[in-house]
């Protein structure tokens, strides 16, 4: 997460009224200051443009200078710096089956659409190679016209040609159209370049190259890192997958060979003074909760026990960074569950304490028990 920028404090004292206060205070003893008089309202104008200058201009020029607070082509330039470059929007693709004479050349560039409702416009599909119908039906791959989010549609929503022609029946996507997605906004990028500059000013195994080398392998999802768990040049990574519960033994063991690299040295990423390297999956703290007196309206006690469940996982990854179950951060989450109207108690593991969770231990659900 980028930080937020803080104004120097030269740029919060340089109002308008105050700049021209000091320029009242400099001018020479036999001219008058007062209001009306033409030193005084001559002068204003010029300090309301300083102002401008200072307030603006310049606090936007010290922003775009740093990668955490610079923005669009500015951010772009700081990612050339790392050799990392924005992604571009990309196009939705797939296919669209038309039935019609056999013997029809689709060319190349044909356009489908899903028709315009309402004051929408119509979202259209190229055929991105030539296809002949045989057998009077045939698949024809398409790629979106525009990029980004609006390219992805639903299964049968394409439904007619641009331009129609003879012999040609029906159109339709049976499958939907994936793969649009809109270019990377500015805090993912930063996310991107920020790795890149800590990459390139890290020192050959610290946590930050364990958790990046642990995350180079598919389906790991966080990585923690115990540094001499077993005495000097020893290292623990605890894992979870991607989906934020204990690796498996696949994983660990893939974790291990990747960084290790047991049957080929010159492929090692272990540090030549690292004794030992120890992968385990995280161990998993099962959470109880429990809350009576539910008072709902338009939803089922079912419905409000899945709602948490789904909702509370987001509080499990800063509870890893922090070591800390925030008894604090949990409770409010009910409120925010629609059809809640009140409850008379709520407590996490039995309690209103927080939860302290050691190195090796990732939160996770237990026992939910809601009742009104």
């Amino acid at each position: 997460m980028r930080p937020e920028f803080t104004d120097p404090d030269f740029i919060e004292e340089s109002d308008p009224e105050i700049l021209h206060e000091r320029m009242m205070e400099n001018l020479p003893e036999n001219i008058s200051d007062m209001p009306g008089d033409f030193a005084h309202d001559f002068t204003m104008p010029a300090a309301i443009e300083i102002a401008q200058l200072i307030q603006f201009n310049l606090q936007r020029t010290l922003m775009i200078a740093f990668p955490e607070y610079a923005w669009d082509e500015w951010l772009d330039l700081h990612g050339e710096q790392v050799h990392v470059t924005r992604h571009p929007a990309k196009y939705a693709a797939g296919y669209v089956v038309v039935t019609g004479d056999a013997g029809i050349l689709i060319e190349r560039g044909t356009v489908f659409c899903v028709p315009a409702v309402d004051d929408g416009e119509a979202i259209e599909f190229e055929a991105s190679e030539a296809v002949v119908l045989t057998d009077g039906e045939t698949d024809v791959p398409v790629t979106a016209v525009e990029s980004g989010n609006m390219s992805n549609v639903s299964a049968n929503a394409i439904t007619i040609l641009a331009v129609p022609r003879q012999g040609i029946q029906s159109v339709t996507n049976p499958e939907p159209m994936i793969g649009g997605t809109e270019e990377e906004d500015d805090d993912s990028y930063y996310e991107r370049i920020h790795a890149e500059y800590m990459n390139a000013m890290s020192y050959t195994g610290n946590d930050v190259d364990y958790i990046r080398w642990a995350k180079e392998v598919v389906g790991i999802g966080d990585c923690i890192v115990v540094p001499a768990w077993n005495g000097p040049g020893t290292v623990k990574l605890v894992l979870t997958d991607a989906n934020g519960i204990p690796a498996n033994d696949e994983l660990t063991k893939a974790v291990y060979d990747h960084i290790v690299s047991p049957g080929d040295r010159s492929r090692r990423l272990l540090p030549t003074g690292c004794a030992e390297l120890t992968v385990e999956a995280a161990k998993a703290r099962m959470i109880s909760y429990t809350c009576t007196g539910l008072v709902l309206e338009d939803i089922t006690l079912e419905e409000v026990t899945e709602a948490f469940k789904m909702a509370v996982r987001e509080v499990y990854a800063e509870a890893k960074g922090t070591g800390i179950l925030r008894y604090n951060d949990i409770r409010p989450m009910l409120a925010d569950i629609r059809g809640i109207e009140d409850f008379e108690d709520f407590l996490v593991e039995g309690g209103h304490a927080n939860i302290e969770l050691e190195p090796n231990e990732y939160a996770d659900t237990g026992t939910v028990t809601f009742t009104q």
